[in-house]
């Protein structure tokens, strides 16, 4: 069975890859201050996939607020959907999947933080 924490570093370098298509994908179409913006936010994912590795706990907090702001800047956007409409597969899939595994941080990071409090089975409190 795979650890919750293991789960989350995976999606965190999957994130951090998905990135650089993202970044491909839009390289052009923004102006370079938005393209900029872009580029810092995956490399605070590659900062992230390091922290993994070094800090897990203090990589695991980062990697939550990052799948909020990803989602909050994402999810809105009118145009991401037409991706899904217009049949733009390579843009879609790379929507897709890279909020799939936002959502899968936000839900992973608090159960695993939660999951770690809790007492072991079978032991009194108290003594």
């Amino acid at each position: 069975m795979v650890s919750t924490g293991s789960a989350i570093q995976a999606t965190v370098l999957f994130s951090t890859l998905l990135g650089v298509a993202f970044l491909w994908q839009i390289n052009g179409l923004f102006p370079p201050p938005l393209f900029g913006a872009f580029a810092t936010g995956w490399a605070l994912f590659v900062v992230d996939s390091a922290l993994t590795f070094m800090r897990p706990n203090v990589s695991y907090v980062l990697a939550f607020c990052l799948a909020l702001l990803v989602l909050a800047a994402s999810l809105p956007q009118s145009a991401h959907y037409a991706f899904i409409q217009e049949g733009a597969v390579l843009p879609a899939a790379t929507f897709a999947a890279g909020s799939l595994a936002q959502v899968l941080l936000v839900m992973l990071v608090p159960y695993h933080f939660l999951r770690r409090r809790r007492p072991a089975v079978g032991v009194v409190q108290g003594q």
